[in-house]
C-alpha cells in the first residue's frame, strides 16, 4: 500500500514539475517568437523600402544614360532587386514593359537569383507588387513593380528565423527532460520519508509501540510532521505503559481491602470473633478506602471525557481551604506531621465540593510523603490577579526527570510506587483545575521538599 501510494504521489510530482517546467518554456517562447517577428517584420518593412528607393535611382540612371529605355542598362536595378529575393519589372511611363535590346529580363533573374553569392534567392510564394516612381529631372519617366518574397525575408534571413524556431523548440525539449530528472530526484526527496513514516504508523497500529520514524531531519513539514508523530507514539507508548502499571495499581489496592473484608467477614460468620465496635471500625475503614479509589478514578473519568457536573458560584477559596484542613487535621497530628496554614480570603468562581477534592488531594499527597516530624504549609491568597493556593511539604521532593509526568494519568514515580495509592489523585488535580479555567505546577528540589501552586481566576 505505500509503494503504491507513494507511486502515485511521486508521479503526479514529477508530471507537476514537467508541466510546470514545460509551460514556462513555451511561454518563453511564444514571447521570443513574437518579439523577434515583430522586429523582423519591422527590418523587412524598412529593407523592402530601401530597395525599392534603390532600384528606382538605379533605373533612373540607366534611363538617363541611355537617353531613353530601348537602350537602357537595365542590370544594375535587376541585381539589387536579386539581392534580396524580389522579382522586378520595368514599366514606362505608358504602363508598357521595358524590354531593352538583347536582354533578357527573366533569364537575367533566374540567372542572379541561382547564384550563391546572392545570399539566397527567392524562397516559396511571393508577397503583393509594389511599386516605385522613376523619375528623372522630376518627371516620371517609368515605375519598378517588385514582388518581395511572402515572408519579406530573404532566404537566409528565413533560415535564421527557422533556426531560431529549431533551438526554442529544442531548448523546450532539453528543459523537460532537465525538468524530468530534477522533479524525479525531489519527488523521491519527499516521498521516501513519507514511505518510512507510513510503515511507521503501520506498526505502531499494529501494536508496536516503541517503533519511531527518526525522521526530524527530514525537509520542512515532512520532518515537523514526524517529529510530531513520533511525540504523538511517544505518548501512546507511555499511556499503555501507565495503563497496564494502572491496572497492577488497582488490582492491589483492590487486593489488601478485600483480603481484609473477606477475612473479618469469614470469622464474623464462623462465630471466631466477636463483632467488636474496633473490628467494624477496621471493616468501615477498609470500605471508605475502596470507595476513595473508586470516586477518583469516576472523577479522573468524568473531567477527561468532559461529562464532570460542576455547579459553580463565588467562593471564598481560604474558607473551602481551612474546612478540608480541619478534616485533615487528626490525620496529621496520627502522622505527628505539623499542618501549618495561612490563609487569606480570596473569592473564586467555583464549584466548592471540586475546589475541597483538589485541596485533599494535595494535601494527602503531601502527608504521604512527609516523615515523622515533618511540616507541610498551606497557603491562599492573591497573586498577580489570580487566586493562588499552595500546599508546600518538606518530603524527598520529586527527581528532576519526572517532573513533566507528574500530573499524567496512573504516573506513580520511584517514591510513589513504594508509597499507597493508585498514582490518579494529582491527575484528578489537573483536571478539576483545569475544569475551572486555572492551572497547576510543581516545583521540587530532591531531599529539600515540593511546593505545588495552584492558580485560578478570581471571581
Amino acid at each position: 500500500m505505500a509503494e503504491r501510494m507513494t507511486g502515485r504521489l511521486g508521479s503526479r510530482l514529477a508530471l507537476a514539475f514537467v508541466a510546470v517546467a514545460v509551460l514556462a518554456v513555451a511561454l518563453l517562447a511564444v514571447l521570443t517568437l513574437i518579439a523577434t517577428g515583430t522586429q523582423v517584420s519591422g527590418l523587412a518593412a524598412s529593407q523592402q523600402q530601401d530597395t525599392m528607393n534603390s532600384v528606382a535611382v538605379a533605373l533612373g540612371q540607366a534611363y538617363r544614360g541611355a537617353d531613353g529605355w530601348e537602350h537602357a542598362d537595365l542590370r544594375p536595378a535587376y541585381t539589387v532587386a536579386a539581392s534580396v529575393g524580389a522579382r522586378l519589372q520595368v514599366l514606362d511611363e505608358h504602363g508598357q514593359v521595358v524590354v531593352p535590346q538583347g536582354f533578357d529580363p527573366s533569364q537575367m533573374m533566374a540567372g542572379m537569383m541561382g547564384g550563391s553569392h546572392m545570399g539566397g534567392g527567392m524562397s516559396g510564394p511571393v508577397g503583393q507588387p509594389m511599386q516605385a516612381a522613376v523619375t528623372v529631372d522630376g518627371a516620371r519617366v517609368g515605375t519598378a513593380v517588385l514582388r518581395f518574397p511572402g515572408s519579406g525575408l530573404t532566404a537566409a534571413e528565413q533560415r535564421v528565423r527557422t533556426g531560431l524556431e529549431q533551438t526554442v523548440a529544442l531548448g523546450a525539449g532539453l528543459a523537460a527532460v532537465l525538468a524530468l530528472a530534477v522533479s524525479w530526484f525531489i519527488a523521491r526527496r519527499i516521498t521516501r520519508p513519507l514511505v518510512r513514516l507510513t510503515r511507521t504508523v503501520a506498526l505502531v497500529e499494529s501494536g508496536q509501540h516503541g517503533a519511531r520514524s527518526g525522521l526530524a531531519s527530514a525537509p520542512g513539514e515532512i520532518g515537523e510532521l514526524a517529529v510530531a508523530f513520533d511525540r504523538m507514539a511517544g505518548a501512546l507508548e507511555r499511556e499503555d505503559s501507565l495503563r497496564q502499571q494502572l491496572l497492577a495499581d488497582v488490582a492491589h489496592e483492590l487486593r489488601t481491602p478485600i483480603t481484609i473484608l473477606q477475612a473479618y467477614c469469614e470469622q464474623l460468620a464462623d462465630g471466631t470473633e466477636p463483632a467488636t465496635p474496633a473490628r467494624l471500625a477496621s471493616l468501615r475503614d477498609e470500605v471508605l478506602r475502596l470507595g476513595r479509589l473508586v470516586t477518583d478514578l469516576e472523577t479522573l473519568a468524568a473531567a477527561e471525557a468532559a461529562g464532570l457536573q460542576m455547579i459553580k458560584a463565588p467562593t471564598d477559596l481560604s474558607v473551602a481551604t481551612a474546612s478540608v484542613a480541619d478534616l485533615l487535621g487528626p490525620a496529621f497530628e496520627a502522622a505527628d506531621v505539623e499542618l501549618v496554614t495561612r490563609l487569606e480570603p480570596v473569592m473564586v468562581e467555583g464549584d466548592v465540593t471540586r475546589l475541597s477534592q483538589v485541596v485533599t488531594n494535595l494535601l494527602t499527597n503531601a502527608l504521604k510523603f512527609s516523615a515523622s516530624g515533618g511540616k507541610v504549609t498551606l497557603t491562599t491568597g492573591a497573586s498577580d490577579g489570580l487566586a493562588r493556593l499552595e500546599v508546600t511539604d518538606e518530603g524527598p521532593g520529586i527527581p528532576e526527570q519526572e517532573l513533566p509526568h507528574i500530573f499524567d494519568r496512573f504516573w506513580r514515580g520511584a517514591a510513589g510506587r513504594r508509597a499507597a495509592g493508585s498514582g490518579i489523585g494529582l491527575a484528578v488535580v489537573a483536571e478539576l483545575v483545569r475544569a475551572h479555567a486555572g492551572r497547576v505546577h510543581v516545583a521540587s528540589e530532591p531531599g529539600r521538599g515540593t511546593r505545588f501552586t495552584v492558580l485560578l481566576p478570581r471571581a
